[in-house]
């Protein structure tokens, strides 16, 4: 079985395509970063791949890391190997942070008991304790600094993980050599093993995200990119694509249930990367009579500023004239200066203000800038909402 595995989860971007027949990583990549990881991932990927003497046919298995770690990177690796797998039509499988450390410790070391030990900041700990057959032998729990350490007072084995410096560690555990970031080959040896992939690829959380979205940092060039129009048969590949983009995102059932709603389509864009056609955005709309309401708009974050929204915009546009359409509508937040640059440059002109439209996680309030773009003259009319991530 060839895995292709990913981890951005932690201080690091990292690939590896692994073959579980020879138990070997055929080609690993890994740098270490704090943030660019969604910037960085899909390339990577591809050098990965190439590295390997694959193509992506060849492809059995997806796996990512699902945490804990940070909530972007988290989001973005799950994010990326789902969508991945709805193209290439192979599982994809989250593998936690605990389990991934816990095995490469015994790799190194039989025979003990492992106790990963990962700093979760606030003066808490993840914790989860494996044995020496590596099966779990406590439950993943969040505990405090000293909570961690009374919990270990009388255990023995390894201690590997962030927070090992943290926590006091009795006499009978030792801390691992073993780096606290998880092996990327691990991870794909591990999902190799999974016998149940009908189980989504969801982040492992163990408590409520208080992360926000990292910002761009680096501009790529444009990709070969085609958009083409999808209905409700796309709905897991929207959803997938949406997941990443906003902390309530549609799920497929809802975005299914929009997509049978009269006069809604969606208008999806792929990538062409070694002839293979990934997924990397959509527009939804909807249609009322000569106008048209965008609903979404949502770009992969490693194919943001690639050309993607830009692509979309067109395509938008065009399906906009040969179907008639009077006027579209479209809505954005007043901070989302990228939606602002972006519908700018496309034509369309602000003509309203919702104010405290929109609220973030952590209670903020912000405007909505209500805009819209003529195709004939004449037309007066308000604006509707909508939701972008470029």
């Amino acid at each position: 079985m060839i895995v292709l595995s990913v981890d951005t989860a932690h201080a690091a971007c990292s690939a590896c395509v692994f073959d579980t027949e020879l138990d070997r990583a055929l080609s690993l990549v890994s740098e270490s970063m704090q943030r660019g990881h969604a910037e960085r991932l899909t390339d990577m990927v591809a050098e990965t791949v190439a590295s390997a003497g694959v193509s992506y046919s060849d492809i059995d298995r997806l796996a990512a890391c699902s945490g804990p770690g940070t909530f972007t990177g988290v989001r973005i690796g799950l994010a990326f190997v789902r969508g991945l797998a709805l193209v290439l039509k192979v599982p994809a499988v989250g593998i936690t942070t605990f389990s991934a450390l816990a095995a490469r410790c015994l790799d190194t070391s039989a025979g003990q008991d492992v106790w990963v030990l990962q700093d979760a900041r606030r003066g808490e700990v993840f914790l989860q304790g494996f044995g020496s057959d590596g099966d779990p032998v406590h439950p993943a729990s969040v505990l405090s600094v000293s909570g961690a350490g009374n919990l270990l007072r009388e255990k023995t084995g390894l201690a590997v993980g962030s927070a090992t410096r943290l926590v006091d560690l009795p006499a009978g555990v030792t801390v691992s050599e073993v780096s606290g970031i998880p092996d990327v080959a691990v991870i794909a040896r591990l999902a190799g093993q999974v016998a149940d992939t009908t189980t989504p690829a969801v982040p492992f959380y163990l408590r409520a995200p208080d992360a926000k979205a990292q910002a761009q940092q680096v501009r790529h060039h444009e990709s070969p990119l085609s958009v083409e129009q999808v209905g409700a048969e796309f709905a897991n590949i929207l959803a997938v694509i949406h997941a990443p983009c906003f902390e309530d995102a549609w799920d497929n059932e809802a975005m299914s249930a929009l997509l049978k709603t009269p006069g809604s389509t969606a208008l999806l864009a792929t990538q062409n990367r070694n002839g293979e056609s990934l997924p990397c955005g959509f527009v939804l709309l909807r249609a009322a009579a000569d106008e048209l309401e965008v609903l979404t708009l949502a770009v992969l974050p490693q194919n943001r500023r690639r050309g993607v929204a830009r692509a979309l915009m067109r395509a938008l546009r065009q399906h906009a004239e040969k179907t008639g359409t009077r006027r579209i509508f479209i809505e954005y937040a007043q901070n989302n200066l990228a939606a602002h640059a972006l519908y700018k440059e496309a034509g369309y002109t602000q003509n309203g203000v919702r104010l405290n439209y929109y609220k973030s996680p952590d209670g903020t309030l912000c405007d909505a800038i209500t805009a819209s773009l003529s195709l004939h003259d004449g037309d007066q009319s308000h604006c509707q909402p909508t939701r972008d991530r470029l």
